[in-house]
């Protein structure tokens, strides 16, 4: 059998972003529950939400490249063995295997205070900025069922933390 192109919905990897796409981290997440669970070990996430910024108006349209320049940023701060990839248009999931609620709030602190130190290089007058939410196992077991509940519980940390 030959394939000429692969299907989009095969792609692993979002074409703005240059980060995994949402089905690859629904898929590791997926996985990565199961083992957590199974063998009683710690699984975490963090989910980063952006707002972009020209001058002190929020903007919605952003420059060429701005989504790309975050992603490389955001995996600098990415451990081996932890995946980063888009979740939404202006979310990013971090998934950590073996990593539990303490150390995931340590990864994204560490990812913050970077953005204050030496914020991405955007277009001119462009600036972006983080806010971020955890969830982890064992922690938060009680709280997670199913692995979606992992980032959903960090959505809400991420929203009550405005």
């Amino acid at each position: 059998m030959h394939c000429g192109t692969s299907p989009a919905w095969v792609n692993l990897i979002d074409a703005e972003s240059g980060l995994y796409n949402r089905l690859h981290l629904v898929h590791f997440l997926t996985e990565a529950f199961a083992r957590a669970r199974r063998y009683g070990g710690p699984l975490a996430c963090a989910l980063f939400r952006a707002t972009w910024w020209r001058g002190l108006e929020e903007m919605r349209e952003l420059p060429a490249g701005a989504v790309r320049s975050l992603g490389r940023f955001l995996l600098l701060g990415v451990r081996e063995g932890d995946i980063l990839g888009r979740w939404s248009e202006g979310e990013f999931l971090l998934v950590a295997p073996s990593t539990g609620r303490e150390g995931a709030r340590a990864c994204l602190e560490k990812i913050l205070g970077r953005l204050d130190a030496a914020p991405p290089a955007l277009a001119e007058g462009w600036a972006v900025s983080l806010r971020a939410g955890e969830a982890g196992l064992p922690e938060d077991a009680e709280r997670l069922r199913y692995p979606e509940d992992l980032p959903l519980l960090a959505h809400d940390r991420l929203v009550a933390s405005r």
